[in-house]
């Protein structure tokens, strides 16, 4: 099954770069398998608490650059025979 997720262009730019001929698909399973966090949830929560919380204003410049993201994203049709 496919999926579709929303990223930023920087991101979507690093992520280009680093694939190297590799599908994207590929390129993440290699980093969700190198990620030290993966399944431990404690690990997940130790991180999490390790960085400041996002300010009200930073917060609030992610969320409008996610829903100007989401206003140009456009929908694709796919057939699957």
């Amino acid at each position: 099954m496919v999926r579709v997720i929303s990223i930023s262009d920087e991101v979507y730019f690093d992520l280009s770069r680093m694939k190297d001929g590799k599908s994207f698909t590929q390129l993440l399973k290699t980093l969700i398998e190198k990620c030290e966090n993966k399944g431990d949830p404690q690990r997940i929560l130790d991180f999490l608490n390790t960085h400041e919380a996002l300010s009200e204003e930073s917060a609030g410049k992610i969320t409008a650059e996610l829903e100007k993201s989401r206003k140009r994203a456009v929908l694709r049709n796919i057939s699957i025979e």
